[in-house]
């Protein structure tokens, strides 16, 4: 079996694979690392393959100590990759966005694909029907921007997220909520209308925890898949648990 692990900015999630399929998923807000390796430990005792993207870039973050027998593989650009970049450097090309494209190759292998990770970061990254990844944007998440207004301002205030019923809003919190909501909604779907003018046939997978607020919004051949990272990550460790 193959354990999964997303080391986010904001929380963990880490998965049980077997035979390419999610057996177990959990979600943790963030922990030490050493609390966080003995709840999988806990959890998960027989593992005989691990790999994991840490965005975070632990130091300490030690699996061996918990799991001597198993084979370890970060996400990183120096994995064989399914993909070819012409991001400069690569090195830069962060390993929550390697994992995705990842993902692309092994559900999407013959098509141009757009995706779009909503999280603490928005990233957008384009991969043609050759499996070749141009590159892409990257921009606030709905929490960055809340945090940013309030951070940046002596009187807005930090908001939770709450999806607005209108444009205008008539308070300074809802005129927040629609400047976050709608600012993002726009920018999505020019993103979208961009890449769409410029390639046909064009699929729009939308990921990340933020992606529920909303996918119901938007159209064009959008896939709302939550586990799209985590499938890329288990893929890697198909390619690259033979070659180590």
């Amino acid at each position: 079996m193959n354990l999964v692990v997303d080391i986010g900015n904001t929380n963990i999630k880490y998965f049980l694979f077997s035979e390419g399929s999610i057996i177990k998923s959990f979600k943790e807000d963030f922990i030490s690392n050493e609390k966080f390796l003995k709840c999988i430990k806990k959890k998960f005792s027989r593992i005989e393959n691990i790999i994991y993207s840490d965005v975070r870039n632990n130091e300490d973050l030690n699996f061996s100590m918990y799991f001597p027998k198993a084979l370890i593989i970060r996400c990183t650009s120096k994995l064989k990759l399914p993909f070819k970049s012409n991001y400069k450097p690569l090195s830069r090309l962060g390993e929550d966005r390697i994992s995705l494209l990842s993902a692309k190759c092994l559900k999407y292998p013959n098509k141009n694909v757009l995706i779009i990770d909503l999280g603490t970061c928005i990233t957008y990254d384009f991969i043609d029907n050759k499996n070749i990844h141009y590159g892409g944007s990257i921009s606030p998440g709905f929490e960055s921007r809340y945090k940013s207004l309030s951070d940046s301002t002596k009187k807005l205030p930090f908001l939770v997220y709450k999806t607005p019923k209108i444009i205008t809003g008539n308070s300074t919190k809802n005129s927040i909520h629609s400047g976050v909501y709608y600012g993002i909604l726009s920018e999505i779907k020019y993103q979208i209308k961009y890449y769409t003018k410029q390639y046909k046939n064009i699929n729009v997978v939308l990921t990340g925890g933020d992606s529920i607020f909303l996918s119901k919004r938007l159209k064009n051949r959008i896939f709302a898949d939550q586990n799209f990272l985590a499938q890329g990550l288990n893929y890697l460790l198909e390619l690259n648990k033979t070659k180590l």
